[in-house]
């Protein structure tokens, strides 16, 4: 499943974690991200806080249906 942080502020992508094996560490908490970055978003330089719940989204990919004949 990917997972991906964005900036709350201006949607900037600050990591995108596509599948298992993209790199040695695995997908990264949101305190990781905001140590790479200094706290602060690149783009719009607002500071990156821990997300709540709410701004938790899950996306539902496109529904595969498997037909047997």
């Amino acid at each position: 499943m990917p997972v991906k942080y964005v900036c709350r502020n201006c949607g900037y992508t600050l990591y995108n974690f596509d599948k298992v094996g993209q790199d040695f560490y695995g997908v990264r908490t949101p305190s990781e991200i905001r140590s790479i970055f200094g706290g602060k978003c690149p783009r719009c330089g607002k500071p990156l806080n821990a997300p709540a719940i709410e701004d938790v989204k899950i996306i539902m990919k496109k529904k595969i249906t498997i037909t047997i004949e």
